[in-house]
């Protein structure tokens, strides 16, 4: 159980998803958990529900984080840093989930010294499931980033990269649930239009999923490798591959990730 105090300040979805991870991990206990957000009564409802502690003020909860998290837009980041700033202590680790907002920036509104990182986690983080690639700041100490590893660790997989290539990473992880999603969804109609009843083709199609990724993550292997050892010569599923390649799925997702990541030809 770490007993470092953390304060989260933004309960959107990524942020709620931090919280129940973390608590679902029993990385964080709720007594050591401080929690504010927006103007909404969000926050103060979310923090009486889990049994930790609501803050109405973001400066009062930086006072008591020992790692700090924002988890608000980038928008309002400036204006959240400017609260913050006069209650930071000078060990806190200071930790952002924001996409865009670069170190350089974040060094615009607070001490050189201050321990910084950028970190993009993604949704299935609530379920201890996340990726997140992180960034440090030059001027981190190894033991905090020990601590922040052990922190997004609790609640999945995680790889330390450089800020250049934080955006894209955070695209492929982030926005991919969604990718992922749809597939399941399309796998599901066909399901059902095959004879499935609805529930039988989510549930076949969910599992084969997750299995899918779990096998290729646990022993490593190439998804070229899990694909072929499926697929047997003039079989069902060399024949649906070629078909899934002839109506371009590879191209579409391709596609996609340069949408999302703004990526131009």
């Amino acid at each position: 159980m770490n007993m470092k105090q953390v304060g989260i300040i933004g309960v959107g979805h990524l942020g709620s998803a931090l919280i129940s991870g973390l608590l679902k991990s029993q990385y964080l206990d709720p007594k050591n958990l401080f929690i504010s957000g927006g103007s909404s009564d969000r926050a103060q409802k979310l923090a009486l529900q889990l049994n930790c502690h609501f803050c109405a003020d973001n400066s009062e909860l930086a006072s008591k984080a020992d790692i700090l998290i924002l988890a608000v837009i980038p928008q309002i980041l400036p204006e959240v840093l400017e609260q913050v700033k006069p209650a930071i202590k000078d060990d806190t680790i200071i930790i952002s989930v924001a996409s865009s907002f670069t170190l350089a920036q974040f060094y615009q509104y607070l001490p050189k010294h201050a321990a910084i990182v950028r970190a993009i986690p993604n949704i299935p983080s609530a379920i201890c499931q996340g990726m997140t690639a992180i960034t440090p700041s030059p001027s981190i100490k190894s033991l905090q980033l020990e601590q922040v590893k052990q922190l997004f660790l609790a609640i999945g997989k995680i790889a330390l990269i450089k800020e250049k290539k934080l955006e894209i990473s955070g695209t492929v992880a982030g926005c991919s649930p969604a990718y992922v999603a749809l597939f399941i969804e399309a796998l599901a109609d066909a399901g059902v239009l095959a004879g499935l009843s609805r529930d039988e083709a989510y549930l076949f199609s969910k599992q084969a999923v997750l299995g899918a990724a779990s096998i290729l993550l646990e022993q490593d292997m190439l998804p070229a490798q899990l694909k072929d050892a499926v697929c047997s010569p003039g079989g069902t599923t060399i024949r649906g591959v070629a078909q899934l390649e002839k109506f371009g799925l590879r191209n579409a997702v391709i596609e996609a990730v340069k949408a999302s990541a703004k990526i131009k030809d």
